[in-house]
């Protein structure tokens, strides 16, 4: 059991990452100050400084919490479809949807992060449980038989995650529909199954 020190710690640091995805949503990251941070959170700059070094560590924060918080929300969605193939087409559409129902998501994943981060450093952070996910529905799309003679799960799952990561930029800088990018990406994913 934590204690009550180290539970005051949590709840500043969970104020610090709520305040900063509000500002950087509202304001892009480059408007934001630790200045403004601290005043918005109603913490001071020592408790900031206590959990991140500087402004690029607050924004990889945010970026894995919302990132994870989408990746939870795919996975939940994508639980309830069966089999592995079946997964593998509903894919795109599931983190489609997702993004359309949180405006912040995309924002923060798709404008903000890469923005703030660089994309070497983003992409190293967005790799992790994405990629992981997409390469095991691959993985048991390929032990099931369905994959194409010749795909490569490992490589498939990354060229698919690239695939999606450019649709969500896509429609975090237009403002897209994303109905027919999910349609693109449902294709994309048929093609590398058995017919």
């Amino acid at each position: 059991m934590p204690t009550l020190r180290q539970s005051q710690a949590l709840a500043t640091r969970r104020r610090l990452l709520d305040v900063a995805t509000r500002l950087f949503c509202d304001e892009g990251f480059s408007a934001v100050t630790t200045t403004g941070l601290c005043a918005a959170a109603g913490v001071t700059r020592g408790a900031l400084y206590h959990h991140f070094a500087n402004m690029t560590e607050v924004m990889e924060a945010v970026f894995s919490d919302i990132e994870g918080q989408l990746v939870d929300r795919v996975v939940a969605r994508l639980s309830a479809v069966a089999p592995a193939r079946a997964q593998l087409t509903a894919l795109g559409p599931a983190v489609l949807d997702s993004l359309a129902a949180d405006d912040r998501t995309t924002r923060i994943v798709f404008v903000e992060a890469p923005s703030a981060l660089g994309w070497s450093r983003w992409r190293s952070l967005d790799g992790g449980r994405s990629l992981t996910l997409i390469a095991d529905i691959l993985r048991r799309c390929a032990d099931d038989g369905h994959l194409r003679p010749g795909i490569d799960p490992i490589l498939a799952a990354q060229l698919l995650l690239g695939a999606i990561n450019e649709a969500g930029m896509y429609i975090g800088a237009h403002q897209g529909n994303p109905t027919p990018i999910a349609h693109q990406l449902t294709l994309l994913a048929e093609g590398l199954l058995h017919q």
